[in-house]
């Protein structure tokens, strides 16, 4: 998995694949540390992934931004007679949904003229619920856009002046599609501040004919020492400091990652030259702009490429997140998603019908790193039990995966 420099708010499709075995990289990439292991094992470190720019997406409704406490309220304080025909299941989850905006009328409009619309009306009870769940919530980055995005489509004519079962079809289309959907999970500025850990830096020292993607190298070798366990790092001796991540940025993304995810990096390889295999996976994702900026595998060892500009470190600190979540999940269930032991994952992501990402849809392996990064930046803050109920039963797997280890 990688994110694309260049051309900023765009990215690639979501093109997903097949359901047979992925094809294979354009050549087998080596470790430092152990035996080179067959090619298809490191098939996710070639896939694609980018930061979006902001102005892509619809904005979405500020909480309070426009209302005091008493308006909201007003607004929420339950819902229309126009939804008595809705389950008592469902009328309780949007009663719930109304309450996490006691300031915000706007959002509570929304939702109200949500549940009252024939077309919501419609559509099946699990499905009601998963789009007030989707749209019901104050995260930024997937309720708040998709509230918004949705509050436009409930005032165009082309719904409001639609009989039911067409209503339906739109609102079952946009539950479907999800098209405020952010293009790859990003975290917010500074949401790994608080979780980072102390680090100590020890190095650096000469390391040579160390396997790069781009071949062979001498290269500088730190290890970066965090909670006890040392981690290497290598680096080009010659590097452009505009474009590539220094050491000191490196090891606050190594100490910013929860407990269960840095167990499982073997080593950073931080390139000194964009991966070779841009031109294959630009062709294999119909991207002519295509570059990466990061990938990993099952063997536990990460690639950091160059960018320009320069990724922040929120984008690199929540990437390796990601990352690693390809090396969990194929070292659970195997590096072709094609493997009966992907089905659990597969029928997870069927039922809950959220995607935390467009990058999500490229395969059921980048779903994994998607929601494993997101669930671990909603760890612990308010918005977990909200983001929760979107994605139970993926939720509930990775807790099972990580089970006591933070």
């Amino acid at each position: 998995m990688t994110r694309r420099i260049g051309g900023a708010g765009t990215g690639p499709s979501p093109l997903s694949r097949s359901a047979g075995t992925p094809p294979p990289p354009p050549k087998a990439a080596q470790k430092n540390t152990a035996a080179t292991e067959p090619s298809n094992l490191r098939e996710a470190r070639y896939e694609s992934r980018f930061e979006e720019a902001d102005t892509a997406r619809p904005k979405p409704q500020a909480e309070g931004a426009k209302a005091g406490a008493t308006a909201g309220a007003k607004a929420g304080a339950g819902a229309s007679q126009d939804t008595a025909k809705l389950g008592a299941d469902v009328r309780k989850t949007l009663d719930e949904q109304l309450a996490l905006h006691p300031k915000n009328s706007a959002a509570c409009k929304t939702l109200n003229a949500l549940a009252a619309s024939p077309g919501f009306q419609g559509m099946k009870p699990a499905d009601q619920q998963k789009l007030l769940r989707y749209v019901g919530g104050t995260n930024r980055d997937l309720s708040g856009p998709a509230r918004a995005a949705l509050d436009k489509k409930l005032g165009t004519d082309a719904y409001k002046k639609a009989d039911a079962g067409k209503q339906t079809a739109q609102l079952q289309k946009f539950l479907t599609d999800q098209p405020a959907t952010p293009d790859v999970v990003s975290p917010q500025k500074d949401a790994f501040k608080d979780k980072r850990l102390p680090y100590t830096l020890h190095g650096p020292t000469k390391a040579k004919d160390i396997e790069f993607q781009s071949g062979k190298a001498d290269a500088v070798k730190y290890e970066v020492e965090v909670d006890g366990r040392k981690i290497p790092v290598y680096l080009p001796k010659k590097m452009d400091k505009t474009s590539t991540h220094s050491i000191d940025e490196v090891a606050k993304g190594l100490a910013a990652l929860p407990k269960s995810s840095r167990a499982l990096v073997k080593e950073v390889l931080v390139e000194g030259k964009p991966n070779p295999d841009d031109a294959y996976w630009a062709k294999e994702y119909n991207d002519p702009n295509f570059s990466s900026y990061m990938t990993a595998g099952a063997d536990g060892v990460i690639n950091v490429y160059p960018s320009k500009p320069k990724q922040s470190q929120d984008y690199l600190d929540g990437t390796m997140i990601h990352e690693t979540g390809h090396t969990l999940s194929m070292k659970t269930w195997g590096s072709d998603d094609s493997d009966k032991r992907w089905d659990g994952w597969k029928a997870a992501v069927k039922s809950d019908g959220i995607v935390p990402s467009k990058y999500a849809k490229a395969s059921v392996g980048e779903d994994f790193g998607e929601t494993l990064q997101l669930y671990q930046q909603v760890k612990g803050t308010s918005q977990e039990a909200e983001v929760r109920a979107m994605m139970p039963e993926r939720f509930k797997i990775i807790d099972s995966l990580i089970a006591g280890k933070p």
